[in-house]
């Protein structure tokens, strides 16, 4: 007999058949109201373009020793010849002295760890434009063959390469205990907390009890919370809103099953084998069981998703912000709360392999050119009251799911100790709007995608009068130049980043970032048990002196008031 790794649990009764009606489509939506023209702004540019490593020369994995704090250097150089000519670092690998001629930093992409070849793009064209040299990171596949290269091609593996690296978070954790101060890293150690589906659930329930439900569906571990989920069922029918959305860890919209309660406790036991495992053993298909929200506000009768981008600029004082621009995502079929699985898939509903039907999914990965909006555009259909609504509680909700990534994110940069201010993180957030105007958060992306790609010009201009600011503004917020990276510059590594006045230096860098600081719990009532639990939170926060200081400054800056009160094109 088959062996499943995790637990037993009961088995409640099932059997209910749905109908199922064929989708529509829906006519394409207008052009964003930013005017921004992409095609005349790409022509001329490759953002695609990546030039392979020389044939012939294979770079040395690396054996990364966590106490040396070093690891053999395969490549300090960059990949374009003429960038490399004029910007080289020197040989030690580390900043040249303040005023040298040399004004360039040096960033690794790891662009093998991203979804596709295009997520960085932006990215890259951004920190080329502060002055940055591209250090490493070997293209998605190999332009000849469309293989990956398997020798050293991750930045963890070069430690000695460059000054800022771009990865994934499981990549990227793999250099954060080896950081020198000077150095750059595009995750915070922690904040997995909230960026995986079942961590993000429990580090809301863990702070905020039953009013983590107001935040993101109700939601279950599975199989650990196996029962609980079904006393829930069986104890509020009024409640329960009859489907059931079960998800595993997997991104870009996959790896996940919409079930109706008559099934769910059958169907939430499937198992898959995996090939790391002994022969016979299997895994728990599903790790969480959500409840859907069937009464979403529907646009031209169909269901969207709201994609917005949250940067934390630093974890110690903790220091964050969300970009004024954002998609609205459309689903490539008109909604129909009868139609649970995708009838394309074979075997169909009830199939261990069946999906939800195309009229329940608005991820971008899944309806790469479907229908796109701006929030300008979704502000100017819902009125300027109503999207200021939604906004706020958006903002809210954001600034909830951070908060509860508090406790955990404190153990964590405990046990691996980066050098101070050296850590950021940038993500991507998706929000589904009932009826009633209320959004849920979904999902909270490590690593959202910075490609720009769709087959209509007007979409992908759109696409990229959105996502291009957000980038743009994210650099330079982050005040990243040659000088960050150069211990002796004024704005260098060694610049004390944890003070009130710093934090107004990045306000004022901030272009269409707006704080949210104001709206995480105060440290003055929420630090201790006590004061925690009268304002209605679970367990206390780590709050330092440092972000006691920078929240009081919040509380009397009047340039950050103004700003923390901004409605993205509400009044403008």
């Amino acid at each position: 007999m088959d062996a499943t790794i995790h637990g037993n649990s009961s088995i409640l009764p099932n059997a209910w058949l749905a109908n199922a009606r064929a989708p529509a489509t829906l006519n394409r939506q207008p052009r964003d109201a930013q005017g921004c023209n992409y095609t005349r702004i790409m022509a001329g540019r490759n953002l695609d373009k990546q030039v392979s490593h020389r044939r012939g020369r294979k770079h040395r994995e690396a054996r990364v020793t966590a106490r040396a704090g070093h690891v053999g250097c395969g490549g300090g150089r960059g990949e374009n010849a003429d960038e490399t000519l004029t910007a080289r670092a020197p040989s030690n690998g580390r900043p040249g002295p303040y005023g040298a001629r040399d004004r360039r930093f040096r960033f690794w992409i790891d662009y093998q760890a991203l979804s596709s070849a295009g997520s960085a793009d932006l990215l890259e064209r951004a920190l080329r434009a502060a002055g940055g040299v591209k250090a490493g990171g070997p293209p998605k596949t190999d332009p000849a063959t469309g293989n990956k290269r398997e020798d050293g091609v991750f930045g963890y593996m070069h430690m000695d390469a460059w000054d800022l690296l771009w990865s994934v978070t499981a990549k990227a954790a793999l250099a954060a205990d080896l950081l020198r101060k000077h150095q750059m890293l595009g995750i915070i150690p922690g904040l997995l907390a909230v960026s995986r589906k079942t961590t993000l659930v429990r580090s809301l329930r863990d702070l905020f009890g039953e009013a983590a439900w107001d935040i993101v569906p109700r939601s279950y571990k599975l199989p650990d919370e196996l029962d609980e989920w079904g006393r829930w069922v069986a104890e509020n029918p009024e409640r329960d809103t009859g489907l059931w959305m079960l998800k595993n860890n997997k991104q870009r919209g996959t790896g996940l099953r919409l079930v109706r309660t008559s099934e769910a406790f059958t169907v939430c036991f499937e198992t898959v084998p995996r090939p790391d495992l002994a022969p016979g053993v299997h895994l728990y298909r599903w790790y969480l069981a959500q409840q859907y929200v069937t009464k979403p506000l529907l646009i031209d009768s169909r269901k969207f998703g709201v994609r917005v981008w949250v940067l934390v600029s630093d974890a110690a004082p903790l220091r964050i912000y969300i970009h004024s621009r954002g998609l609205v995502l459309f689903s490539s079929h008109r909604y129909d709360v009868e139609q649970v699985s995708s009838p394309q898939v074979p075997g169909g509903e009830g199939s261990p392999s069946s999906s939800p039907a195309p009229c329940h999914v608005t991820n971008y990965a899944q309806n790469e050119n479907g229908d796109v909006w701006s929030l300008a555009q979704l502000a100017s259909h819902l009125g300027l009251a109503a999207w200021g609504q939604l906004w706020r509680a958006m903002c809210r909700s954001a600034a909830s799911a951070f908060a509860a990534a508090l406790p955990r994110g404190a153990e964590v940069l405990a046990e691996v100790r980066p050098p101070p201010h050296s850590c950021f993180q940038f993500f991507g957030l998706d929000f589904l709007i009932d009826q009633q105007l209320r959004p849920w958060l979904l999902e909270v992306n490590a690593t959202p995608s910075m490609k720009v790609e769709h087959t209509d010009p007007r979409v992908a201009e759109l696409i990229y009068c959105q996502k291009w600011p957000a980038i743009r503004d994210m650099v330079a917020l982050l005040g990243i130049c040659h000088d960050r990276f150069d211990e002796r510059a004024p704005g260098g590594p060694t610049k004390d980043r944890s003070t009130p006045e710093y934090a107004l230096e990045e306000l004022r860098r901030r272009g269409g970032f707006l704080p949210m600081l104001h709206l995480l719990p105060h440290p003055a009532s929420s630090t201790t048990p006590s004061a925690a639990a009268t304002a209605g939170l679970l367990r206390p926060l780590p709050w330092s002196p440092a972000d006691r200081a920078l929240r009081e400054w919040c509380r009397t800056c009047r340039e950050y008031q103004r700003a923390a009160e901004e409605v993205p094109y509400v009044g403008g």
